[in-house]
């Protein structure tokens, strides 16, 4: 005899995605109408309500206002457990593949246009620190140069800061190979690399050398954040701008792309021939 359907949740995550659920069917609204309310897919909030997933800080904050919990939400999403490092792979995947248009600034060589030796070493360092399989990571972080060639055929813009030339994260060949690798890089036809040179660094905003702007092709646009073991995306619309606008502003200082790509030349040849 088959065991009866389990109706009540076991752990708090699932109580969580009940939660919304149900305040959600209270006000007579769908999933595709509540992901509305908060700039997401109904997918996206029925994997929350299922608990495959947990809503980050500012997307909590919107559906506890759109959904009229009072708070509940924003106070128990703390006491909630998520697996980054299993999940967000996956999500950065799914955005990328959406996405028209792609922005970053970098204090490294953007992770689209590293080769696997420098890629090997810049992440090899952190292994000690944070852990996980060095060559899973090293694939993981090759795998995203197919977005540029991928279905959206997206614009890839970057404004790399000067300090990524000279960075000694590997030994003077395998940076004269990276750079020569950007250089060839840039030769594609949607792709922008710019340099911020020292003399132009007025604003100082590291975390944005480990954030990430899409725009995708409905219009919406989104951001993901980084942390040292985690990271998480950012929908608010306020808080968004403030990263597009951010991202303008060193674009805006940057040298333009072919004063930046002779910069690259120049570097190759003063410091690494």
């Amino acid at each position: 005899m088959p065991a009866p359907k389990r109706n009540e949740p076991t752990n708090l995550n699932e109580w969580f995605g009940r939660k919304i659920r149900e305040l959600r069917e209270a006000l007579g609204w769908t999933q595709a109408r509540l992901g509305e309310e908060v700039n997401l897919s109904g997918g996206r909030i029925a994997q929350f309500e299922r608990a495959e997933d947990v809503p980050p800080k500012d997307i909590t904050e919107l559906l506890d206002k759109a959904l009229g919990a009072g708070g509940l939400l924003m106070e128990l999403r703390p006491l909630l457990t998520r697996s980054w490092e299993e999940k967000w792979p996956e999500d950065i995947c799914d955005i990328e593949e959406q996405a028209t248009r792609i922005q970053q600034f970098n204090y490294t060589i953007p992770a689209f246009f590293q080769t696997p030796e420098y890629a090997m070493a810049l992440l090899g360092a952190g292994v000690p620190f944070v852990g996980g399989d060095l060559a899973e990571k090293v694939k993981l972080r090759l795998s995203r140069r197919d977005v540029v060639d991928g279905l959206s055929h997206p614009w890839l813009r970057c404004v790399v800061d000067e300090s990524a030339l000279y960075r000694a994260v590997c030994p003077p060949d395998i940076m004269r190979a990276q750079l020569l690798h950007l250089l060839k890089e840039c030769e594609e036809p949607r792709v922008t690399v710019q340099v911020l040179p020292f003399a132009n660094s007025r604003m100082v905003v590291p975390g944005m050398g480990l954030a990430t702007i899409w725009t995708l092709s409905d219009g919406r646009t989104l951001a993901y954040q980084e942390t040292v073991d985690s990271g998480y995306f950012v929908t608010k619309p306020s808080v968004v701008s403030l990263y597009t606008s951010l991202f303008d502003q060193f674009q805006a200082d940057a040298l333009p792309t072919d004063a930046s790509l002779a910069l690259i030349r120049r570097v190759l040849e003063d410091r690494y021939s």
